[in-house]
């Protein structure tokens, strides 16, 4: 594997030349296309996405500093970064920056040695899902960006929370660690709540915990979203305690709970329960009597006898197409620029086009078909229907999905040398 930089990655991604070729200076204007240039200026996003790049180092910090002084979120996903001193470059440099997100980076060796003190005070959200970071370099992320309140930890294979309780982090609002399955001590929970007192909002799915004492509430004064999903839970009386919470009871003395799936042997007088769903991605009440499943139940009986079986009209798809058989002109006189007129020197190839594909894939594939560098090619779009009013339409913005065109069966691609 070929491990880059961030610099270089950036520019590749964004630019629209050789960077040998045509030397010049970078800034970022936010509420901007990406990839657009005022001159010589190439114009970026403040939004960033640049996962499954190979970045591993962060290369020149003046550049990064030249290429995103505003930018405002960055997505680093599924890169090769293990150095704290790497993450730590790279955000110094963006003095805007909310939102990062380091998912699947693996962070389990990472060095936190000689890390200087600097501080993120606009970071507002955290995304560290699947890079099994420890919990003294946790300590020290969150030392360095304050601000927090959203944070993001599932699928790190901790077995235990292993939070300094006496550090506390009062801005955090939201916790997202689900998918640690060797999370199986009601204890892990008091000690998320003593280290984030503050917190809101709590997502545990796929954790290992039975059991919930009846001295919960006492944990748990500001929750008022829980996520426990797929939770072994033994017996009705622990959802009961967690029921005594006011802050996740509505109105109507429902216990509300979100994607919840948990399967309860029930021991006590409901023995006839054998197994309570909690489904859905939406909040779902759950009453605590069966009254109104028996009524729904009738309800329908009454229906059916009534009207009878009544299937739908029709079934609608308002889906994008996936796929569609288009035409790519490819122009070889690099003197003339192409038209849907030209026949000489010029290549024609039918292609079943994937829309979901960004452009700048869609210039790849061109690329690698007729032997010329993405870099160095214009690609029109041609509307068989709209093509007489309209003409073709220069694909600019490589980030961009192709069904966004509303590309059709038998339209056309152009492709002319730059």
């Amino acid at each position: 594997m070929s491990f880059k930089t961030f610099v270089d990655v950036l520019l590749q991604r964004y630019s629209d030349y050789q960077l040998d070729d045509c030397p010049y200076e970078v800034f970022v204007v936010g509420g901007v296309s990406p990839g657009n240039k005022q001159g010589n200026h190439l114009i970026l996003p403040p939004a960033l996405s640049l996962n499954k790049c190979c970045v591993k180092s962060a290369g020149s910090e003046k550049k990064i500093r030249e290429l995103c002084a505003t930018v405002e979120e960055l997505d680093l996903a599924s890169n090769c970064i293990m150095d704290m001193r790497e993450i730590y470059k790279i955000t110094r440099s963006m003095p805007n920056l909310r939102f990062i997100n380091l998912s699947e980076n693996d962070l389990s060796d990472c060095n936190i040695e000689s890390l200087d003190n600097h501080r993120f005070d606009n970071i507002k959200s955290l995304v560290l899902n699947n890079t099994r970071i420890p919990w003294n370099a946790l300590h020290i992320l969150l030392d360095s960006m304050p601000c927090v309140d959203d944070l993001h930890l599932s699928l790190n294979n901790y077995s235990s929370i292993e939070l300094n309780s006496g550090h506390k982090y009062p801005n955090l609002k939201y916790l997202y660690i689900s998918g640690n399955p060797q999370l199986s001590d009601w204890e892990d929970i008091k000690k998320l709540m003593r280290t984030f007192p503050c917190l809101e909002g709590l997502s545990m799915a796929d954790c290992n915990i039975s059991l919930i004492p009846e001295e919960a509430v006492n944990y748990l004064p500001n929750l008022q979203s829980l996520n426990i999903s797929n939770w072994p839970i033994k017996s009705w009386q622990c959802i009961e305690r967690l029921n005594q919470v006011d802050a996740i009871i509505s109105s109507h003395d429902y216990l509300i709970f979100n994607a919840l799936m948990a399967v309860i042997s029930v021991k006590t007088k409901e023995s006839s329960l054998k197994k309570l769903s909690f489904a859905g991605m939406l909040s779902m009440k759950v009453k605590k009597s069966l009254k109104m499943k028996t009524k729904e139940s009738s309800l329908k009986k009454l229906s059916f006898a009534v009207h009878g079986r009544v299937d739908p009209l029709a079934e609608l798809d308002f889906s994008p197409p996936k796929h569609a058989d288009v035409k790519v002109v490819y122009n070889e006189d690099e003197n003339n620029e192409v038209t849907n007129e030209d026949q000489e020197k010029r290549q024609t190839k039918d292609l079943k086009l994937d829309l979901n594909k960004s452009v700048g894939d869609f210039k790849s594939e061109l690329g690698s078909m007729f032997g010329v560098s993405p870099t160095r090619m214009r690609v029109f779009y041609v509307d068989s229907e709209m093509s007489d009013l309209i003409g073709p339409e220069l694909l600019r913005f490589n980030q961009k999905k192709l069904y966004t065109y509303n590309v059709r069966d038998g339209d056309q691609f152009l492709i002319d040398h730059k």
